[in-house]
């Protein structure tokens, strides 16, 4: 385990994460430190992108949650795009006659 006490100094990215249930029951059989560890992993790449180095059985454990933190932060980074255009309204029947016939 490396840098577990240390607080991490570098600049924030994300204030904020999602922490899934099924993160916390894949930890249920691991020492006091494996979960130290584990958690330290998950908290470090979800909120600073650093990926820390990591014991094997952590490393394996973390490989199968990464993808979801990716996809999340994926979705976050595109929402802060917006939302979905607004239609223009329709034409109306006047509308289209001016532009067809100028009347």
């Amino acid at each position: 385990m490396k840098n577990l006490n240390k607080i991490n100094d570098d600049k924030v990215n994300r204030k904020s994460f999602v922490f899934y249930d099924s993160f916390y029951r894949a930890m249920k059989n691991l020492s006091n430190e494996e979960k130290i560890e584990y958690i330290d992993a998950i908290c470090n790449y979800s909120l600073y992108d650093n990926l820390l180095g990591m014991s094997p059985k952590i490393e394996g454990m973390f490989e199968l949650i990464k993808a979801q933190i990716d996809a999340n932060i994926k979705k976050r980074n595109n929402g802060k795009l917006g939302g979905r255009p607004t239609k223009k309204e329709p034409l109306s029947y006047a509308d289209i006659n001016h532009r067809l016939y100028g009347r």
